[in-house]
């Protein structure tokens, strides 16, 4: 019982911080959301996926991000397709002597330019903000099976499982990821989804000895095979 609640506590604190990151960091400041989230918007209009260029100058707002799998992009657009989000150029403005990357003296690190007077629970600003509370539950998963998968390693030791929850949850960068528009936030639990099930077949060999075709063949292997993209 204690090492249960001591799972809620580790992933309800998980998604309290995720979504103060999610409300907090400006929109399109997060990394790579500048260019994420226009795929998500691209495809919450209702068009096709676009066709991919090698001219960086002829690609659109997404650049790279549309050539990756998009499954996190076409969730995205589910959620927030009711939105209206025309005015996404005039939010996304971009700041023109941003200093990505580099340290400079007068740290001018702004991705985009803000406009404090826009109303944050309409447009574009709440879409991103839907979609990132998305990546939040997202990440929480990733937190709930990370705790299985150290249970199946160690079976008998609750404080190595909850160790290494709590160091998944807890680490900053996968909590500011978590509360970002990026589609790692999809990547990364259907990655350890993949492994909790590599670890139980591991660990029942005698079900793939007694009849291996129709093992398999199972729904449990078609969704192992499907989630390692074969």
């Amino acid at each position: 019982m204690r090492e249960k609640r001591g799972l809620q506590l580790i992933v309800g604190l998980f998604v309290a911080l995720g979504v103060v990151y999610a409300l907090v960091t400006p929109v399109f400041e997060a990394s790579d959301e500048l260019w994420h989230y226009p795929m998500v918007r691209h495809l919450a209009d209702g068009n096709s996926l676009p066709v991919q260029v090698f001219d960086s100058a002829l690609a659109g707002p997404w650049k790279q991000e549309a050539s990756q799998p998009p499954l996190y992009y076409y969730l995205g657009a589910a959620l927030t397709f009711w939105i209206d989000t025309s005015e996404m150029e005039t939010v996304r403005w971009e700041n023109p002597h941003v200093d990505n990357g580099i340290i400079t003296p007068d740290g001018n690190n702004n991705l985009t330019v803000h406009d404090p007077a826009l109303n944050p629970g309409q447009g574009t600003l709440l879409a991103v903000r839907i979609v990132r509370i998305f990546s939040v539950l997202l990440g929480a998963a990733t937190v709930f099976l990370t705790y299985h998968i150290a249970k199946s390693v160690a079976p008998n030791r609750p404080e190595i499982a909850l160790g290494a929850t709590a160091v998944t949850a807890f680490m900053p960068m996968f909590l500011f990821i978590s509360g970002a528009v990026n589609n790692d936030n999809l990547i990364v639990p259907l990655a350890a989804l993949a492994l909790v099930m590599m670890i139980k077949a591991v660990s029942s060999p005698q079900s793939l000895v007694s009849s291996p075709q129709s093992s398999v063949l199972s729904p449990q292997f078609l969704v192992y095979w499907l989630l390692l993209g074969v």
